[in-house]
């Protein structure tokens, strides 16, 4: 069960290089803030987290350059209940990666949670350095003791602290993690899950990646009914299928508008909001981002009204009205016109979006179909469309001499020879001839006796016209 929460909440979650990232020589500086709590004894696939945590960030000090300055910060690794827990285990200087190495293996995770406390640690640190610092934030839970530390780090940018904050979370089961994406944000850098050792090494070796040199920045505001709106946002380059970033905007503003620096390039947006049925989707088709610039993109998820007027002959006629998602067909609202004023225009009240339109002409053998395809349906507006199926009456009567005969007739177009209609005749008066509803058109009309048996079937062509009656009766 642990495991599938943590793979959706990996789904669920983002690579994002948000707003404010600086020109980052991350090799060349970098504070790691490790969390030693006691939950690092709980385990991800049979292996205790603290003992995945130490060897993947071995790992990666053995690869960093060895011109690299690195420190090390740990919490809640020497006493339980206690939020003042926090040591500098490394100064930041000339990286050393056997005292890396000894330090690490050395903890024990015992105690509490206290980020924004071991983040003014930090930061009391960073605030001495004139050079940029890159400062990777290792979690593996939320806050358990006092402070705001997205706002910590947000006053630190504003004050000119050379400082871009990533932030990994690891096995993290919660569902609104927004206050570390938050930090991310704040400090320029990426929020970035981890679930598992190949996951958390990635992460940790992206975290120490430049950004792009060329870059600008793609902001993703996402409401509903004039309220900030918790929403999912993944970025493709144009014409490709691979994601490139993924994230949430949340309800909060600290993170909706949503923030992410991307290189320079066209890309495809798709928004999805959380806790709405449908089609709670908005695509946004060749985002330009060039740098330095800010492209800012608005998703409003406030429920729209698209009205279809369905008619026949000029009359009000019963249809069925479906708005399908253009990529998967399956429908996202449907109603009935009927043949009411009160009905028809059917109303569908749906977030707006990409949407095919749908008339199904019911009262019409074969159902003819009306299509109005990719229709943008934007926030604030109503949408009408309308259509006009026209149609004729076919009569096929059945009788030898004055006498009914019960035969079964089937229709079929004349153009590719498709059955769309079929009935029988009976033996009264009210049912034969047989009435059918079609389009205008040719037709052949196939039949078949039932009673008498030994009567041929017989074969015929018609043509039905617009509000005109074709009759014709086949005789024995």
């Amino acid at each position: 069960m642990l495991r599938k929460l943590l793979t959706a909440a990996c789904l669920l979650l983002c690579a994002f290089s948000p707003a404010f990232a600086q020109p980052n020589p991350a090799s060349t500086k970098v504070l790691f803030l490790l969390d030693a709590s006691g939950s690092m004894w709980q385990k991800l696939d049979g292996t205790f987290k603290v003992a995945i945590a130490k060897s993947v960030l071995q790992n990666l000090v053995n690869e960093l350059p060895d011109d690299t300055q690195a420190g090390l910060i740990v919490y809640g690794h020497t006493r339980k209940s206690d939020c003042s827990d926090i040591e500098t285990l490394i100064p930041l200087g000339p990286l050393d990666k056997k005292r890396f190495s000894e330090q690490l293996d050395g903890l024990n995770p015992i105690g509490m949670t206290p980020i924004a406390k071991s983040i003014e640690h930090a930061l009391k640190i960073l605030q001495q350095e004139s050079d940029p610092v890159t400062c990777i934030l290792v979690s593996d839970g939320l806050e358990t003791c006092s402070g705001d530390a997205c706002e910590l780090v947000r006053q630190a940018k504003a004050q000119g602290v050379k400082l871009t904050m990533h932030v990994i979370g690891f096995g993290l089961e919660e569902k609104d993690l927004s206050a570390l994406e938050c930090i991310a944000q704040a400090g320029g850098g990426q929020y970035l899950p981890a679930n598992n050792a190949d996951e958390l090494g990635k992460a940790l070796k992206k975290t120490v990646e430049a950004p792009p040199a060329d870059g600008g920045f793609l902001s993703v505001k996402a409401t509903l009914d004039g309220q900030l709106k918790d929403a999912i946002v993944r970025v493709y380059k144009t014409g490709e299928t691979a994601e490139i970033a993924m994230g949430r905007t949340y309800a909060g503003v600290s993170t909706n508008p949503r923030t992410v620096q991307l290189p320079a390039g066209s890309y495809t947006v798709k928004v999805s909001a959380m806790g709405i049925e449908g089609n709670a989707d908005q695509t946004f088709q060749g985002v330009l981002v060039n740098g330095p610039d800010t492209t800012q993109l608005a998703a409003d998820f406030s429920q729209v009204t698209v009205e279809v007027l369905v008619t026949r002959n000029g009359a009000l006629s019963d249809g069925v009205v479906s708005l399908l998602d253009p990529v998967t067909g399956k429908a996202v609202a449907q109603t009935r016109s009927y043949r009411s004023a009160k009905s028809n225009p059917a109303k569908l009240v749906v977030i707006p979006g990409v949407y095919q339109v749908q008339i199904k002409g019911i009262e019409i053998a074969g159902d003819p179909v009306k299509i109005f395809d990719s229709q943008q349906i934007a926030s604030g507006k109503t949408l009408s469309f309308s259509h006009d199926f026209t149609s004729g009456e076919l009569k096929i009567g059945a009788r030898t001499g004055s006498t009914l005969v019960d035969a079964a007739v089937t229709i079929y177009q004349k153009t590719d020879n498709k059955n769309i209609a079929g009935g029988r005749t009976y033996t009264s008066a009210s049912s034969n001839p047989k009435s059918f509803v079609l389009a205008p058109g040719k037709y052949k009309v196939i039949v078949k006796p039932v009673r008498p048996k030994d009567l041929a079937e017989k074969t015929l062509e018609v043509e039905v016209t617009t509000q005109g009656i074709t009759e014709k009766t086949v005789e024995w």
